[in-house]
């Protein structure tokens, strides 16, 4: 205000007090404000808080159950290790028992128990008229190849 206005109020009882009372009036919205004010930071700090902790116990959370998960994995692993363990063992135990089976001296005894079967003195052998065609071809083929080879070598010697 103005001090014209400010002089004329004091000198007016009715003015001073209508001043006066907007004075209190102002005072009171501005504590009612105030408090308002401070109500709203109040208000704004716990729900600050509250987000904060909230984030922080989904973060704690997130970690139990991916701990968990891992856990669960290695326990999965375990077993599953202990399992190709196992069929390992069983694979060893199944080839030693077919090294066992296909030995020469028990296919004898079993030749000689089950099927009565006796070793022989000595072997015979008879030749087919496949194998005798096949033995002549041979011959023949070495026969031929035999004059190839000396000319190659004679010729090896001259070229020396």
């Amino acid at each position: 205000m103005s001090l014209a206005l400010d002089w004329k109020c004091l000198s007016d009882p009715a003015l001073r007090e209508e001043r006066q009372r907007l004075e209190r009036r102002r005072s009171r919205e501005k504590a009612v404000r105030k408090e308002m004010e401070r109500a709203r930071r109040s208000r704004l700090v716990f729900s600050s808080f509250l987000a904060v902790a909230l984030l922080a116990c989904g973060m704690l959370l997130l970690t139990v159950v991916l701990h968990v998960g891992v856990m669960q994995n290695e326990v999965r692993l375990r077993e599953s290790q202990r399992q190709i363990e196992l069929e390992r063992r069983r694979q060893d135990a199944v080839r030693l028992e077919i090294a066992s089976l296909e030995s020469p001296g028990r296919i004898e005894r079993e030749a000689a128990l089950r099927l009565g079967m006796v070793r022989a003195e000595r072997a015979e052998y008879l030749q087919t008229p496949a194998y005798r065609a096949a033995l002549e071809r041979m011959r023949r083929e070495r026969e031929a190849a035999l004059p190839e080879a000396q000319a190659r070598a004679e010729g090896m010697e001259e070229g020396m």
